[in-house]
């Protein structure tokens, strides 16, 4: 191979060097006439000059080191750098040795005009020619299976030019659909604007009606909007088509594969449409590199992705905490093969054995620990109530006090929306643990506490996701609580990223000690719009391939989740992605005692104290409409629920 392409760089010198002579000699032919040229003294070392000063103009400018294939308008450009500079050399080496009797201002001119053309044809009628010759069916000539594709646009010109070079590209494309009417009647590489989205249908009906078949509609504006995208779908599900889009545009180069050529299928996350935050990757780098940092459950959902985020920054340690040894093995696993540089400790540790913990914490040493361990299942949070707040609320305060022992530095805890007016023991019991630290953040420690709020992740242990895309992997139904219940929704990378960024600026100032960092959730999204996008993306029709059900809210659910308790709440900051909210605060006396009369009722497996504890704790712990409330729960002398019982002596009111 690199033996063809001196052969490649050779033959292009070759032919440019032959293009300048003939520029130069016709030029002067033209000015003085065939008579004068051949009576013209020293006319072969004119021309030797012109071909010296060629090949010095070309190696100059790397003309011999570009691809025909690929030739472009910045090859151009470096064309009439090379011709100016032959001619411009030339003329002012004559001038010095001969003056201006054998110089020819049109001459000149007509040489760097001819120099242009005869370079640049070359290239231009190469390219035309492996393009026509390699893919005819783009747009020459139509296969009988064929794309769309979406928008009018620079991305859409780009990919069509990569489409071309390419001889195995496996597409016909037949058209551009693009939203603005003025567009209609344009063509882009010489394929015409066929519509806007909602005639989709139309187009592919009448293309089937010749004989070609539409298959797909391929969008590769990298920019577009969730909300554009879903009414994109929904033009191609009625279309009876696929949609895809690009990842990412990169134009194309030497040899090799463009990954960008082959559409991925369009993914759920595509139709959120979220802005993408820029992470001030400076400030996180100096808030995590050359640390010791420790992460309690590090092999959960957001724990394991903190973890691989964390190791990109170079830190000195990583000490992942987590009961569940499985869990340890697989992010470990993971670490180990993206980041071999890094230390990793792997330590198999429940958050609620404080023994166990206060070790831990003196023996690694860790300058901040990322507090990520909970229990999160919503309706298995509410049927375990007394473990749930062991886990949620009391583990929190073992790792907390275990912390501020070890003199950390700074303490993450990552918290929930559904800590914010809750419905349920989860959402309390993280509450709980937000006060716990808010208080300990007010007190007089060496520990800096950032508490950050977020709502539910895309694809998490426990999301609606993998459930929705298992019962449609099964036929259906596709079971939603609520018509009306909403979320809000995050990936797993994104969520972990705002962590980061909004923990490494922390709360500014004296102002925002005891504060609430809230991540820019966006809009909430509704259940039922996201349960019919995953049919849709799975191929079927909402309704009629796959039903829709609706089940009731389950214990500890509300409709919309929050993000801030009320008008009470102020913020004080808005950064890049996250608020800094100043919200309610208890004194970390109170709170010490809360939190002691909850671990005697915890201690005691006495489900009514520890509701009522949860209750005093977080007073907006409210009842949700047309359901029980755990408050409302009736127990049998040992600590069990009666689900179906009447009122007794041991229900909370």
């Amino acid at each position: 191979m690199a033996s063809k392409a001196k052969v490649l760089r050779l033959l292009a010198l070759v032919h440019d060097i032959a293009a300048s002579l003939a520029a130069f000699a016709l030029a002067h032919l033209l000015a003085f006439g065939a008579a004068w040229l051949l009576a013209w003294p020293a006319v072969a070392w004119q021309l030797g000059l012109f071909a010296v000063l060629s090949v010095l103009s070309i190696w100059t400018m790397r003309l011999n080191r570009g691809l025909w294939r690929y030739a472009s308008l910045p090859d151009m450009a470096a064309i009439i750098r090379a011709v100016t500079m032959t001619v411009v050399l030339y003329t002012l080496i004559n001038f010095l040795v001969a003056g201006v009797e054998h110089l020819s201002r049109m001459a000149m001119v007509l040489s760097w005009v001819f120099g242009i053309v005869g370079l640049g044809a070359g290239r231009l009628g190469y390219r035309l020619l492996k393009e026509r010759l390699v893919l005819p069916a783009l747009p020459h000539k139509a296969t009988s299976i064929g794309a769309l594709v979406y928008p009018f646009s620079d991305t859409t010109a780009s990919y069509l030019r990569a489409l071309r070079s390419r001889s195995k590209a496996g597409r016909s494309i037949v058209g551009i659909i693009d939203n603005r009417r003025a567009t209609t009647r344009d063509t882009l590489h010489g394929l015409k604007v066929l519509g806007k989205p909602d005639a989709i249908a139309d187009i592919v009906a009448r293309q089937a009606a010749r004989g070609q078949r539409i298959t797909e509609l391929i969008v590769t504006d990298p920019a577009i909007t969730g909300r554009e995208m879903a009414q994109l779908l929904d033009h191609c599900i009625d279309a009876g088509i696929a949609i895809k889009r690009l990842p990412a545009l990169v134009e194309p180069g030497g040899g090799g594969s463009l990954p960008v050529l082959t559409p991925n299928p369009v993914r759920l996350v595509d139709l959120l449409g979220r802005a993408e935050v820029r992470v001030d990757l400076a400030a996180v780098r100096q808030f995590l590199a050359g640390k010791t940092i420790l992460v309690t459950g590090a092999g959960g959902s957001i724990g394991s992705e903190l973890c691989l985020q964390i190791a990109a920054y170079d830190p000195a340690r990583l000490v992942l905490l987590d009961a569940s040894e499985s869990h340890l093995y697989d992010i470990s696993s993971k670490l180990h093969d993206a980041f071999p540089a890094i230390p990793v400790a792997q330590m198999i540790c429940d958050v609620r054995d404080a023994r166990r913990v206060h070790y831990l914490m003196r023996h690694e040493a860790p300058d901040v620990v990322f507090h990520a361990a909970a229990i999160k299942h919503v309706p298995i949070a509410e049927r375990n109530p007394v473990e749930t707040v062991k886990t949620n609320a009391l583990g929190t305060s073992v790792v907390v006090e275990a912390a501020v022992q070890a003199k950390v530095k700074t303490f993450v805890l990552i918290s929930t929306d559904k800590a914010v007016n809750p419905a349920g023991v989860m959402g309390a019991a993280k509450r709980a643990a937000e006060l716990y630290c808010q208080a300990r953040d007010l007190s007089a420690t060496e520990t800096d506490f950032r508490v950050v709020r977020f709502g539910n992740v895309l694809g998490s242990a426990g999301s609606v996701v993998p459930l929705f895309n298992r019962q449609i992997a099964e036929g259906g139904p596709v079971t939603v609580t609520d018509p009306d219940v909403t979320r809000y929704f995050m990936t797993i990378r994104e969520a972990v990223s705002l962590i980061l960024q909004g923990a490494s600026h922390g709360t500014p100032g004296s102002k925002g000690k005891g504060a609430v960092l809230v991540l820019d959730m966006g809009e909430p999204v509704s259940i039922v719009d996201l349960a019919k996008r995953l049919i849709q993306l799975a191929g079927f029709i909402p309704g009629r391939d796959i039903e829709i059900s609706f089940t009731g809210l389950r214990p500890g659910e509300k409709l919309q989740e929050e993000l801030f308790h009320g008008p009470d709440d102020r913020i004080l900051h808005r950064g890049e992605g996250y608020f800094v909210v100043q919200t309610r605060t208890v004194d970390a006396e109170t709170v010490t005692g809360w939190f002691t009369a909850l671990r005697e009722a915890c201690d005691g497996e006495n489900i009514a104290e520890v509701m009522h504890m949860l209750h005093m704790i977080v007073p907006s712990l409210r009842r949700p409409e047309n359901r029980r409330h755990p408050l409302d729960r009736t127990f049998d002398p040992a600590g069990h629920e009666l689900i179906n019982a009447p009122a007794s002596s041991n229900r909370l009111h």
